[in-house]
C-alpha cells in the first residue's frame, strides 16, 4: 500500500503543481501522482513551506506569545512545490495536469530503482532514500560533463569516484591534473585497482605553429616585431629541412637561431628585436628543456583502458595552456581520423581546473580546441569534462555544451546565474537547493541521468591528493617535534653534571 503524503491544491501545470500535506516531507525526495486514466508520474520535491494563518496578521510579540498559549496545532498547513519529471513508463511530461484533490504518494523503491539505478557506473545514493544513482556513460561521454562547487565541497573526490567507476569499464581517460592531485590516486578495493599512467607534458616543437612556440619561449603577445620574426623564421627552416633532418629539439631551435640571427643582417633597425627573439629562445632551451621535443607523438603516450594522469603541477599557466591545447588538438585529430578509418577509439578528457584554460573573458588556446571538441567530439568518441570551483569565470559556450551537470554547493548568485544561463535543465527551484548543500552532496542532471536527483555523492575507496590537511594536528606535530629537539639539545649539553 502506498504512503499518502498530500494532497494536489491550487492551480496546477503539467510541469509543476503544489500540494498541502500534514506532515513535512523532505526536500528532493519523490512522489508519484496517478490520473483518473491510470497513468502515473513522477515528481521532485522542490521547496517546503509551513504557514498558520493565526499568525499571518500578529505585528506584536507581546500578542504572538499570547497566541502561542492557546491550542492552535490544527491551524498549522505543510504546503510543498512538486516539480513534474515525467511519466514513470515513459519519461515524458504529460500534456495534462492532474486535478486538485488528487492524492501525493511517496514514490516506491522498485520505482526509484527503475528510474535512477539502470546506468552503467554508480555516482553516489539519493539523499531522500538510500537508493544507488547510477549513471549512463555513453550519454555522459557524448553529451559531456562540467562538475561545479566551491572549494571544499567534494570535487576531487566526485572526480576519484569517476575515474573508479569508469576504471571498471576498461575505460580510456585522460586528467589534465593541474596540481598533482591524482598521479597517486590509489584503490584500496582489491577487485579494482585502478591502471594508472602518468604522462609528464612534451610538446613536438616542430609541429606546432609558431605563435605556439612564441608563447612557450615567453615571447610577450603584443611584440609585434619579434613574432613576425620567429614566423618567418620557422617557415624559412621548415622550407629547407624535415623533422627527420634533426636529431634533437635543440639542433631544431639552434637552427631557427641561426636563421634569426641571419635577419639582424639585413634589418638592421629592428636588430635589438630580433635580438630579444633569440633571447627568448636560448631561455627555452635553458630552462625549458624538458618540455621540448621532436619525433614526439602524444597519442603515443596515451594507453587504451587506461586512467592517464597528464602530470602539469610543475607548469606555470602559460605553459599549462601551450601543452593542454596541443593535447586536445592531437587527440580530436586522431580520433577523426581512427573513426574514418573504420577503428574508433573513445576517449573521456577531464580537464580540473578547467575555469584556468577555458576562461571566460580571455583568449587562451586551450579554448579553442577544448571548445571544438566539445561542439564536435561527440560524433568521434571524444568527450570531456570540465571541473571548476569557479563557474562565473567559465567560458560560458563551453560549459553550455556541458548537457550533463554535478553541481555541488554555490553561494555566490552570479555563479549561480551564470550556471543556470549555460543550463536549461537547472530550474530556478533547484538553483535554490545548491546554497544548502552539505559536503558530497550534488545536484545531478542532465541526459546521463535523464531525471534530476539530489545526491550524496559515494565516498572515493582509496587514496589521492588534494584532501583538506589537518592543519591543527600538523602545527602540534611540529611543534611536538621542535620541543623534542630542543630538550635533547638542552640535555646533551648538561649531560655530564649530577
Amino acid at each position: 500500500m502506498k504512503e499518502i503524503i498530500g494532497y494536489v491544491v491550487g492551480e496546477t501545470t503539467t510541469t509543476e503543481l503544489s500540494f498541502l500535506s500534514d506532515k513535512i516531507p523532505e526536500i528532493g525526495s519523490y512522489v508519484s501522482i496517478k490520473y483518473d486514466d491510470g497513468m502515473e508520474i513522477l515528481g521532485m520535491i522542490e521547496g517546503v513551506m509551513q504557514g498558520c494563518p493565526v499568525f499571518d496578521e500578529v505585528l506584536n510579540v507581546k500578542d504572538l506569545l499570547k497566541l502561542k498559549k492557546l491550542e492552535i496545532e490544527d491551524s498549522f498547513y505543510i504546503m510543498g512545490k512538486i516539480k513534474v519529471l515525467g511519466d514513470i513508463n515513459y519519461k515524458k511530461i504529460p500534456r495534462v495536469p492532474p486535478k486538485p484533490g488528487t492524492e501525493v504518494y511517496a514514490a516506491d523503491e522498485n520505482t526509484l530503482k527503475r528510474m535512477f539505478s539502470n546506468g552503467d557506473i554508480e555516482i553516489g545514493k539519493l539523499i531522500s532514500k538510500d537508493i544507488p544513482v547510477k549513471l549512463d556513460v555513453n550519454k555522459l561521454c557524448s553529451r559531456h560533463l562540467a562538475i561545479l562547487a566551491i572549494t571544499g565541497m567534494g570535487k576531487s573526490n566526485t572526480v576519484a569516484v569517476l575515474l573508479s567507476e569508469l576504471s571498471k569499464l576498461n575505460a580510456t581517460v585522460l586528467v589534465c591534473d593541474v596540481h598533482g592531485e591524482y598521479k597517486g590516486i590509489e584503490s584500496y578495493d582489491s577487485d579494482n585497482k585502478l591502471k594508472t599512467h602518468i604522462i609528464k607534458p612534451k610538446i613536438n616543437i616542430y609541429n606546432i605553429g609558431s605563435g605556439s612556440l612564441a608563447d612557450l619561449a615567453g615571447v610577450d603577445a603584443q611584440a609585434t616585431k619579434q613574432r613576425p620574426y620567429i614566423r618567418k623564421a620557422i617557415k624559412n627552416v621548415k622550407n629547407r629541412y624535415r623533422e627527420s633532418d634533426f636529431n634533437s629539439a635543440e639542433d631544431y631551435i639552434n637552427e631557427v637561431i641561426i636563421e634569426l640571427e641571419s635577419f639582424m643582417e639585413i634589418n638592421k633597425k629592428d636588430a635589438d628585436s630580433i635580438q630579444t627573439a633569440i633571447f627568448r629562445l636560448e631561455d627555452m632551451l635553458q630552462f625549458k628543456k624538458h618540455l621540448i621535443a621532436l619525433h614526439y607523438n602524444p597519442i603515443e603516450e596515451i594507453r587504451d583502458n587506461h586512467i592517464n594522469i597528464l602530470s602539469l603541477e610543475s607548469l606555470d599557466e602559460n605553459d599549462m595552456d601551450v601543452i593542454v591545447s596541443y593535447f586536445s588538438k592531437e587527440i580530436l585529430k586522431d580520433r577523426k581520423d581512427s573513426l574514418r578509418n573504420g577503428a574508433p577509439k573513445p576517449i573521456f578528457i577531464i580537464f580540473e581546473e578547467a575555469h584556468l584554460i577555458v576562461p571566460q573573458n580571455r583568449y587562451t588556446k586551450s579554448k579553442l580546441y577544448i571548445s571544438r571538441i566539445a561542439r564536435e567530439g561527440r560524433k568521434f568518441g571524444v568527450g570531456i569534462c570540465l571541473v571548476s570551483q569557479r563557474p562565473k569565470t567559465l567560458d560560458q559556450e563551453s560549459l553550455s555544451q556541458c548537457n550533463n551537470l554535478i553541481i555541488s554547493k554555490l553561494i555566490e548568485p552570479s555563479d549561480q546565474a551564470h550556471v543556470q544561463h549555460a543550463s536549461e535543465n537547472l530550474s530556478e527551484d533547484l538553483l535554490k537547493q545548491l546554497p544548502g548543500l552539505n559536503v558530497g552532496e550534488a545536484v545531478i542532471l542532465g541526459p546521463a541521468l535523464n531525471i534530476p536527483a539530489i545526491v550524496k555523492i559515494n565516498r572515493f575507496n582509496g587514496d589521492y591528493g588534494g584532501k583538506d590537511l589537518n592543519i591543527v594536528n600538523i602545527w602540534n606535530n611540529n611543534s611536538n617535534n621542535y620541543n623534542n629537539e630542543k630538550r635533547l639539545s638542552s640535555d646533551d649539553m648538561f649531560g655530564g653534571l649530577d
